[in-house]
């Protein structure tokens, strides 16, 4: 019988070697995790959150349970947590055993499958709240990401969400709260001029609030790994005022070359579209990774209205995989 059926989370976290042996999974080593309650337990009480006691979180990636026992203890009145894993899974359901309003589903935060049944009245669907004038009172999205691609696209993703009002933000304007890798949060946050600006960063520049809130030490993850926890909370609009199909085809095509300008870079949009150069409000000069958010979208309602632009803009739509 696997020991994370028989002890008992409250008392122990497993040591790091326990863990890298309990959890292994097909001869792969575990997903990582965290594993300090004390920087769980610092990061939710950080994150100054109204009203928990109100509150549903949705959690993706929960590993051993730490952020998610961290909500329950400062108060939640619901946490539903989504664990694909079994043997994580199997820890969660001993855990919950003894947690009233923690409900662990065996699915997986990358299928956005997942998002759609979450909207059943049973899970979140009767809180729906459309009124992006506030925050939705509600509703909590966290999550701890896996290291490398499925992580960052799942951040994209969720990024890309906001603006389109897609997955959990169809039910409202839902602040979210993620531990990410070093890497990610650097690209994330980069701000025009850095050399590690990418689409991504324009996005989350154009629809959300971006703070770090704690950062962990070496023995805080298993296995040991430099994490961020960072707080996202969307805008009421987006400055991201362009069609978004257009706004992507420029994104895509000028994002090539950061390093050129863009007068340069505007005739990859179609032929002639350097036309729209004398157009914009700003100067075309301006090399491409220092342009910001706003002057992107202004590029793109430039383009939207000439009516020579090419009208089928991508072959592919999955830009941001």
């Amino acid at each position: 019988m696997s020991r994370a059926k028989v002890i008992e989370f409250s008392e122990k976290i497993p040591k790091l070697a326990e863990w890298s042996k309990q959890f292994r999974y097909r001869s792969a080593v575990p997903r990582i995790t965290l594993a300090n309650p004390t920087i769980a337990a610092k990061g939710i009480q950080k994150i100054e959150l109204p009203n928990v006691e109100n509150m549903t979180a949705v959690e993706i990636y929960p590993g051993l349970g730490v952020w998610t026992k961290a909500m329950k203890d400062i108060g939640f009145k619901r946490v539903i947590t989504l664990e694909p894993q079994h043997m994580y899974f199997t820890w969660l359901e001993s855990m919950s055993k003894g947690l009233s309003g923690l409900e662990v589903l065996k699915k997986d935060g990358y299928d956005w499958e997942a998002y759609n049944e979450l909207k059943d009245p049973k899970y979140i669907g009767a809180l729906e709240n459309k009124d992006w004038s506030q925050v939705h009172p509600d509703i909590f999205f966290t999550g701890t990401l896996p290291k490398g691609s499925r992580g960052e696209q799942l951040l994209a993703q969720f990024t890309t969400c906001i603006v389109n009002k897609m997955a959990m933000h169809s039910l409202g304007r839902i602040q979210m709260a993620f531990w990410i890798p070093d890497t990610l949060y650097q690209k994330y946050v980069a701000p025009p001029k850095n050399h590690i600006r990418c689409k991504m960063s324009v996005i989350v520049e154009a629809c959300a609030k971006v703070d770090l809130i704690c950062t962990t030490a070496p023995d805080d993850m298993y296995p040991s790994s430099l994490y961020h926890l960072i707080s996202i909370v969307p805008y009421e609009k987006s400055q991201i005022t362009a069609q978004w199909d257009v706004f992507e085809y420029v994104l895509k095509h000028l994002f090539v070359m950061q390093k050129r300008p863009l007068k340069h870079m505007v005739k990859t949009l179609g032929p002639g579209a350097d036309i729209i150069l004398g157009r914009l409000s700003f100067d075309p000069n301006i090399l491409i990774g220092e342009m910001t958010a706003a002057q992107l979208n202004e590029v793109t309602i430039k383009f939207d209205q000439w009516p020579l632009r090419p009208r089928v803009l991508f072959e592919d739509a999955s830009v941001f995989n």
